[in-house]
């Protein structure tokens, strides 16, 4: 499957702003669940080196741009 980053935080700058990794998760499931797709099969968040990115699927992300 292949993903696409729609979101990206310095892990320090998300927690000064009060963020966690499950708020944006939580965001993009119902976003997902909106578009009638499974949470857990098209959305991941990733943290590497201080980074975090939420990932959707292709099919989450051309939902999104309309394809």
């Amino acid at each position: 499957m292949s993903w696409t980053v729609v979101e990206s935080y310095p892990l320090h700058e998300m927690e000064h702003e009060g963020l966690t990794p499950e708020n944006l998760q939580g965001r993009w499931e119902e976003i997902a669940e909106d578009m009638a797709l499974i949470p857990e099969r098209n959305i991941r968040v990733v943290e590497d080196k201080g980074i975090v990115r939420v990932e959707v699927s292709e099919e989450l992300y051309d939902c999104m741009r309309g394809i």
